[in-house]
């Protein structure tokens, strides 16, 4: 966690604010922190510092609904904010006592690594699967990207019930 001064306080402010009612692991409180930081891309550092700052100070048992926020805003996010959320994951590997202690275990921070290492394989892979467009004109390439969505989402959806 950087000891800089954060360059938006008013944003970092009103996230801080707003993370404090983030108890438990609520849908409706997660999807409107994500919308904010979306909204707010631009302030990315500010809002990642008052993420930073919440998991650092919250008592432990609130920390998890954090992390179920952060994975929501990675999986939403575009490659800038991502690169400066793996950022953040090596501030918590001897972020304590200059560098001598995690903040979190082992397991946990391996867990985490894991988990973005997924995403980057998933990412890099729905990537690929996307179709390239053979065509300058908008309402072609949205009405492609749709159906694409479309089908993907119906392709998950028959795979999610064969494992059921």
């Amino acid at each position: 966690m950087s000891d800089a001064p954060v360059k938006n306080r008013p944003i970092y402010r009103e996230f801080r604010n707003d993370l404090g009612k983030l108890t438990f692991n609520s849908k409706p409180i997660i999807n409107s922190l994500s919308k904010k930081a979306e909204e707010n891309v631009d302030d990315a550092e500010s809002v990642l510092r008052a993420i930073e700052d919440h998991l650092r100070f919250t008592v432990p048992k609130y920390k998890l609904p954090a992390f179920y926020l952060l994975d929501s805003i990675a999986k939403n996010v575009d490659d800038m904010v991502k690169s400066k959320m793996e950022r953040t994951m090596g501030t918590w590997r001897n972020g304590f006592d200059g560098g001598k202690r995690n903040l979190f275990p082992e397991f946990v921070l391996r867990k985490i690594e894991e988990d973005i290492s997924r995403l980057k394989a998933r990412a890099k892979e729905t990537a690929k699967m996307v179709p390239e467009s053979t065509s300058d004109d908008l309402l072609d390439n949205l009405t492609g990207m749709q159906l694409y969505a479309k089908k993907r989402a119906l392709e998950e959806k028959h795979q999610s019930a064969q494992r059921e």
